[in-house]
């Protein structure tokens, strides 16, 4: 199984560590406030809801499938200071049955640091995904010795960001979903300044993206 497919899925985690605070959820000590779940599922309810929606008005037109690995590549931007290591990757899955997803990537390279970035289109299996990737949006944030992250707002309508922050590692990450569509993971290697993951996502044809 691809190894983008088990990233989105590992943060169902998220479900039973999650204490709600206000319109944040965040994590204690990896306990659970039992008087915070109904928060939580709310919030959840609210994410899925959205996806859904999107979904409907998608198929209404027509429009479920997901973009071809050629197209989507199309998508994957250029990385100031930064050079891309052998041409673009991609690949298409169909599942019968279950549907299916096209992704994309690309390999940037500077001396020892380096910039990861893919794009998933799972708009042929979008009921699979919503819960999973409506957890991103939920305003969830966590700090411990080793790394720091949370949502972020990057300005974008329709996009929601979330963040990772390592302390103990040259490394963030940086996770885009757009339009209840594209899983956008950004991945930087040999620096821990956020502001490169961040500029780089700011300058990618996100609104093109969210309009698909």
């Amino acid at each position: 199984m691809k190894k983008e497919f088990l990233v989105i899925f590992s943060a169902a985690w998220i479900l039973i560590t999650a204490c709600g605070g206000g319109d944040k959820v965040v994590v204690k000590d990896g306990e659970v406030s039992v008087s915070d779940l109904p928060k939580v599922a709310e919030k959840m309810n609210e994410g899925v809801k959205d996806a859904q929606d999107r979904w409907e008005a998608r198929k209404a037109k027509g429009d479920t499938l997901a973009m071809p690995y050629k197209d989507l590549q199309a998508y994957l931007p250029e990385v100031s200071g930064y050079t891309k290591d052998g041409g673009p990757k991609g690949s298409q899955v169909n599942m019968p049955g279950m549907g299916g997803w096209s992704e994309a990537e690309q390999r940037y390279v500077n001396g020892e640091k380096e910039v990861d970035i893919k794009i998933m289109d799972y708009n042929a299996s979008q009921m699979g995904f919503a819960g999973v990737t409506a957890m991103y949006k939920m305003g969830f944030s966590s700090e411990d010795d080793t790394k720091k992250e949370g949502s972020l707002d990057i300005g974008m309508k329709d996009v929601a960001a979330f963040e990772t922050i390592y302390k103990t590692d040259q490394r963030t990450k940086l996770i885009l979903i757009v339009a209840d569509r594209f899983y956008i993971e950004l991945d930087n290697e040999g620096s821990n300044d956020p502001e490169l993951l961040r500029s780089v996502a700011k300058n990618m044809k996100l609104s093109e993206l969210a309009s698909k």
